[in-house]
C-alpha cells in the first residue's frame, strides 16, 4: 500500500519536464478554479488559477496578505519569517505603499522617459555578439542579460559591474538549480549583492546626485525614515533581483 502523500500537479517539478501541460492546467481549472495543491515535505499551498480570481487576490490586502507567512511556498521558521517582512515583496499596505511611494512618479517621469533609445542599444549589442554562430542558448546568452544591463543603467551601476551583477541575480532566484550553481544549493548570492550595494551607496554619498534610481533611494524616505546604506543593501537586493527575474 502507497502511504506517500499525493503531490499536487503545480507542485510536482515533473510536471513541468517536457514544458507546461497546458491542457493539464486547463482541466484543473475547469474543474476547481482555487484548488489546494500538496506538497512533498511541506504542507502545500493554495492555487489562484483564472485571472479574475487572481486580480481579485492582488488586490484584496485585507484578506489575501503577503507579510504573513512569507511570499514563499515553504513554511519559514520565525526568524527567516521576519528578515522577509522587511522586503517590498513581502508588506502588506499600508506599509508596502510608503516604500513605494518615493520612487513611483519620480521613476516613471524622470527615468523611464529617456531609457528606450538605451534599451535598444543594448539590445542590438546582445544579438550582436551571438550573429553567425550556429548555434545559441537564447536564454542564458541573450535575453537573460537584457534585464540586468537596464537595471545597472537605471541605478546608474559601473558597466563593470553589470556581468557580476547579473550572475548573482542568476544565483540569487535560482539557488537550488543545478544548471546555475552546480550541484550544491547556494543561497550566499543575496549576501554578496548586499555587500556590493552598501559600498556603492557609500560611494555614491559622496558624489554629486545624478538623474538615477540610486539617488532617488538615497536621497527619499521609506516608511517615514531615510534610507541607510544598509537598508539600501536590502532594496537593492530586491529591485535587482526582481527587475533580473521579470522584466
Amino acid at each position: 500500500m502507497n502511504t506517500q502523500p499525493e503531490i499536487g500537479l503545480l507542485a510536482d517539478p515533473n510536471t513541468f519536464e517536457h514544458g507546461v501541460p497546458h491542457d493539464q492546467i486547463a482541466a484543473l481549472r475547469a474543474e476547481s478554479p482555487v484548488v489546494w495543491q500538496p506538497m512533498e515535505g511541506e504542507p502545500g499551498f493554495w492555487a489562484v488559477l483564472t485571472h479574475a480570481d487572481v486580480v481579485k487576490v492582488s488586490r484584496a490586502a485585507n484578506l489575501f496578505s503577503a507579510s504573513e507567512g512569507g511570499v514563499v511556498l515553504e513554511n519559514l521558521d520565525a526568524a527567516s519569517l521576519e528578515m522577509m517582512r522587511m522586503m517590498l515583496l513581502a508588506m502588506d499596505p499600508p506599509m508596502h505603499n510608503e516604500y513605494r511611494r518615493p520612487l513611483s512618479e519620480p521613476f516613471k517621469g524622470k527615468i523611464i522617459a529617456g531609457l528606450e533609445p538605451r534599451i535598444a542599444e543594448i539590445s542590438r549589442e546582445l544579438m550582436a555578439d551571438v550573429a553567425g554562430r550556429d548555434s545559441v542558448e537564447f536564454v542564458h546568452e541573450v535575453t537573460s542579460g537584457l534585464p540586468t544591463k537596464v537595471m545597472g543603467r537605471l541605478m546608474g551601476l559601473p558597466e563593470a559591474d553589470w556581468d557580476l551583477l547579473h550572475s548573482l541575480a542568476e544565483r540569487q532566484t535560482s539557488g537550488s538549480d543545478p544548471e546555475i550553481v552546480g550541484d550544491e544549493p547556494d543561497y550566499s548570492a543575496s549576501i554578496e549583492m548586499a555587500m556590493y550595494a552598501i559600498e556603492f551607496a557609500a560611494r555614491r554619498r559622496s558624489e554629486p546626485p545624478r538623474e538615477d534610481l540610486t539617488t532617488l533611494i538615497l536621497d527619499g524616505e521609506f516608511g517615514g525614515q531615510p534610507m541607510s546604506d544598509v537598508d539600501f543593501g536590502s532594496f537593492f537586493v530586491q529591485i535587482v533581483t526582481a527587475g533580473n527575474d521579470t522584466t
